[in-house]
């Protein structure tokens, strides 16, 4: 037999016998994202979770920066509460880090996973900032809500007031958090990057009407948004007819006018609905992914794919917290051309500070050229 036919198959027989040597060890270390098996896996993990931390970090920022610039086009109760779910952004990225992350890059060496008061901690700030952005995003339709359709209530966002419903906001926000501490144990398991939740701590039945209580208020609020918004959407097409009425006259620049206004509300009502089902329905799909899309997929699928799955889940609720900077990017063009501004005053500020060390080095030149005509003189 010759030698390039030996070589293939010694090449079939190493592609034949890995898959044992996977299967030979333990039928748990298979679901082990850590293992030798599962090393694609786990590369494209961690790089999928790097990538969107570090995409929500630099949008957060992007955001704080348009915020502080002084030809901002927001109002400044907009600013007070979309700065508190930023902080609450920066929150949840700290458990995604320590738990997430840490987690995966662990030797496979390592004990198996087990709780820590540290582990304990970072899950209850995970739970208290997803919630924090719950109540602080609902808070954010409101003031839209206000704004638009009730304005004589404005004074309770412009006044002293916005700063008791930001406490009302902050504290609501430890209830769920606190009860969670005391009724459940919040565990990420690295094997197979999952969540979960054990509520029996105390007793089995206060655990499960904990866990109801939860779902329920965090399956309402999303909803709740998006009913606020529907009375946002018929006000302004209130105020687009009224206008319409008012035009009716022969006036050509009335005419004129009311052509620019129509074509512009109602670009601003597509948006301003695409707006609300974008971050009504981003938050609905994680608490959905979150609850049942495990049990489900393996239910239906092999246990195999549990770990994509959870790659998939783990994902979506680090990008479901960019919701606030993604929908100011995708949907408001003033923001975008903001942040062009900015962008392009830094690289003017780059080449003037990259122009300096030579202009001061060509003068030098001239004047070492210029003092010995001037000795001679």
């Amino acid at each position: 037999m010759s030698k390039p036919i030996t070589h293939y198959y010694c090449i079939i027989a190493l592609f034949l016998i890995l898959p044992l040597n996977c299967h030979a060890e333990n039928a748990t270390n298979v679901f082990d994202i850590r293992n030798e098996c599962n090393t694609v896996k786990k590369y494209v993990a961690v790089v999928l979770f790097s990538l969107l931390l570090l995409y929500g970090i630099v949008s957060n920022v992007l955001l704080m920066v348009v915020f502080c610039s002084r030809d901002n086009l927001y109002s400044r109760a907009f600013i007070i509460i979309a700065s508190q779910i930023i902080v609450c952004s920066f929150l949840d990225f700290i458990p995604q880090m320590a738990i997430v992350l840490g987690g995966i890059l662990k030797n496979k060496s390592c004990a198996e996973y087990k709780p820590t008061w540290v582990s304990v901690i970072l899950a209850t700030i995970d739970t208290f900032s997803f919630i924090a952005i719950l109540h602080f995003t609902f808070l954010l339709a409101v003031n839209r809500l206000v704004a638009i359709s009730l304005p004589k209530f404005s004074p309770i966002f412009e006044s002293t007031k916005i700063y008791f419903l930001l406490f009302l906001a902050w504290t609501s926000s430890f209830v769920i958090p606190l009860m969670e501490f005391c009724y459940c144990i919040k565990t990420f398991n690295a094997l197979n990057l999952q969540w979960s939740i054990n509520c029996n701590k105390r007793t089995p039945e206060s655990g499960a009407v904990f866990l109801k209580i939860r779902y329920i208020w965090t399956l309402a609020l999303p909803i709740a948004m998006f009913v606020v918004y529907i009375p946002i959407f018929y006000s302004m097409r209130n105020k687009r007819t009224n206008i319409a009425d008012r035009c009716n006259n022969n006036s050509s620049t009335c005419i004129k006018y009311d052509e620019r206004n129509m074509i512009a509300t109602n670009k601003y009502e597509r948006m301003m609905l695409i707006q609300a089902v974008f971050v009504c329905g981003a938050i609905e799909i994680q608490i959905i992914c979150f609850s049942f899309l495990p049990k489900l997929v393996v239910k239906l699928a092999d246990k195999e794919v549990e770990i994509l799955v959870n790659i998939f889940i783990n994902c979506y609720m680090i990008l479901s917290v960019t919701v606030l900077p993604t929908t100011n990017l995708i949907f408001v063009k003033r923001f975008r051309e903001s942040l062009k501004r900015k962008f392009l005053k830094l690289l003017s500020k780059i080449k003037i500070v990259k122009r300096i060390p030579t202009v001061a080095q060509s003068t030098s030149i001239a004047m070492r050229k210029v003092h010995p005509v001037s000795h001679m003189s």
